[in-house]
């Protein structure tokens, strides 16, 4: 009967420390979700941050005729801060400023499905 409990605690701690281990790697270790987004992501964020402002009409829009993502920090619940060169083109004299706005933050947008978005530098 020793011989008996001793095996299922054994087993216990065993199924506790497999269920440990599955539970770390799906909440962020190394999965997709956890990751920084790539130059492709933060473009198409940028591009949709410059040509979706909250509360505005954008009458012309802006491109992007230049852009190279440089490097991204550790993430915080912000999202990453993430830096880049960029250089846009619009009929809009005000779009130049974003040329102005070395980085943002990034983050995973629910109400784009899950596409990356930035935050507004202003």
């Amino acid at each position: 009967m020793a011989g008996e409990m001793n095996m299922r605690l054994r087993f216990e701690r065993l199924l506790w420390a497999s269920a440990s281990a599955v539970m770390l790697g799906v909440c962020g270790c190394g999965s997709a979700s956890g990751q920084e987004p790539t130059e492709a992501e933060m473009k198409d964020a940028l591009l949709y941050a410059m040509n979706h402002p909250p509360g505005v009409k954008v009458s012309d829009p802006v491109s992007i005729t230049f852009f190279k993502k440089e490097a991204c920090d550790a993430p915080t619940p912000q999202g990453y801060h993430c830096t880049y060169d960029l250089q846009v083109s619009s009929a809009n004299a005000l779009a130049g400023m974003w040329a102005n706005i070395p980085g943002g933050n990034f983050y995973r947008d629910k109400d784009r499905g899950g596409k990356w978005n930035m935050r507004p530098p202003f």
